[in-house]
């Protein structure tokens, strides 16, 4: 396979994606929402044409692909190749009118679940983050800094809260973490933050309790940007964690901040809720 016709597809589908959810921001007037799990996990008609405008990208082009998707789930395809979608990551905030939500397209290899190319676009900022295995990760077409961030005191480090069994560790967290980092934020997207983690917006993210279309892509981004990826257990290289507890930084601040999470959260071993795609 062509990594770079893989990258290239990816970016056509996120930005396809892009056009239809900016549609319907604009017209958010006239989207009907509603609730999936809880008042906290919203889904609107947005969401859904959005991944139809991914997926119509990607099956005009690679109709034999697996598609794995937050939204209608898992299409399966036989040529090796998964790509793993999430229309809007952050739809909270995009039905608030808020800028932290993301368009996140990633292929992988269906066999190792090795990422192979990932593509995550923040409309509401007009940037376009993307990489592919071996080569560094570039917005808008500029090759991104160096992650040099090596003074933990001095980052700021973006947090999400986790599955419901997660939240009653928010607390201990914060308490673990507030004193010993420059400071916290919740954004409410994980493509969105993984995205600025890359681009030394934000110098690192735990996000515990996300799914492969959560971080995919953005796990990708901060790979090929030199950063570390993985959760509690440890990195895990040229992939995302199949926990869904996803810590990213740079190396040099990734064993510090594993070792203030770690006694923080119980060990509760690899979980991941699509179990077709392979484990690490």
């Amino acid at each position: 396979m062509n990594l770079d016709d893989l990258l290239s597809l990816a970016r056509d589908a996120a930005q396809a994606g892009a056009r239809t959810a900016a549609f319907w921001r604009s017209n958010a007037h006239r989207l009907l929402i509603e609730e999936k799990a809880g008042p906290d996990d919203l889904v609107s008609q947005a969401d859904r044409e959005t991944e139809q405008a991914i997926r119509a990208v990607l099956a005009r082009h690679r109709p034999n692909d697996t598609v794995l998707g937050e939204e209608n789930g898992t299409t399966e395809g036989r040529t090796g190749v998964q790509w793993i979608i999430d229309p809007i990551d952050g739809t909270t905030n995009y039905l608030y009118g808020r800028p932290d939500w993301a368009v996140s397209v990633a292929a992988a290899d269906t066999h190792e679940g090795r990422l192979l190319a990932g593509v995550v676009i923040e409309p509401a900022l007009g940037l376009l983050t993307e990489a592919r295995t071996g080569t560094h990760t570039t917005t808008n077409g500029t090759p991104t800094a160096a992650l040099n961030q090596h003074d933990l005191i001095r980052a700021l480090v973006e947090l999400n809260l986790g599955r419901p069994e997660q939240r009653t560790s928010a607390g201990p967290m914060v308490n673990a973490l507030l004193p010993r980092v420059r400071d916290l934020r919740r954004g409410g997207s994980a493509a969105a933050a993984l995205a600025q983690v890359a681009t030394g917006r934000v110098d690192a993210l735990w996000a515990p309790g996300l799914q492969p279309w959560d971080c995919a892509a953005g796990v990708l981004l901060v790979q090929q940007a030199g950063g570390t990826v993985g959760d509690l257990a440890g990195p895990t290289p040229g992939t995302w964690p199949r926990s869904g507890d996803v810590l990213a930084a740079p190396a040099a601040l990734w064993n510090p901040l594993q070792a203030l999470l770690a006694p923080v959260y119980p060990k509760t071993g690899a979980r991941c809720v699509n179990r077709s795609l392979p484990m690490a």
